[in-house]
């Protein structure tokens, strides 16, 4: 006696693959849709890799210029100071301060010279964790970048370095 077609195994697996399918689209599709932008995908990737490319310049040009700095960042304060390479005159500083993992903490500083060559700012005083410390000058013509964990209470050299581009 041969049992209807609904009783078989064949006809039930042959129809749950395509099935199958279908369902991990919808899904994957519900994903797409739900999770809105990808921070991940960037729209003119040229124009992305002529901005590294400019960025790897000033590390380098930092280099040639053998700029370094000796800086504390401690209890709200920040103190920044050429250790080598310093120019004949000194100009305004940008300090930016990157998180590792939480970019809502990222922060930067525009630092004025005092008399004694010192660079001071004022900083948050919970910056506990893991930060890129970024200087440049404000014209942008060299940039001096290093990761650290944060707070340093003793002086710290900072040097440029071809990471994290």
């Amino acid at each position: 006696m041969i049992q209807p077609w609904y009783k078989q195994f064949w006809p039930w697996f042959l129809i749950s693959l395509p099935v199958t399918v279908m369902i991990v689209c919808g899904v994957i599709i519900y994903l797409s849709i739900s999770e809105g932008n990808f921070s991940m995908v960037v729209d003119d990737y040229y124009k992305r890799g002529k901005t590294i490319n400019a960025v790897i310049e000033n590390v380098e040009e930092a280099q040639r210029r053998n700029i370094s700095f000796e800086f504390t960042a401690n209890q709200g304060k920040l103190t920044l100071k050429y250790a080598s390479g310093e120019p004949e005159e000194l100009s305004a500083l940008r300090v930016y301060f990157v998180h590792a993992t939480q970019p809502e903490k990222d922060f930067s500083r525009l630092l004025s010279v005092a008399a004694d060559g010192t660079y001071r700012a004022d900083i948050p005083d919970n910056i506990s964790g893991k930060w890129t410390v970024t200087v440049e000058p404000y014209n942008k013509v060299w940039k001096v970048s290093e990761k650290y964990q944060l707070p340093k209470s003793e002086l710290t050299k900072l040097r440029p370095l071809l990471y994290g581009v």
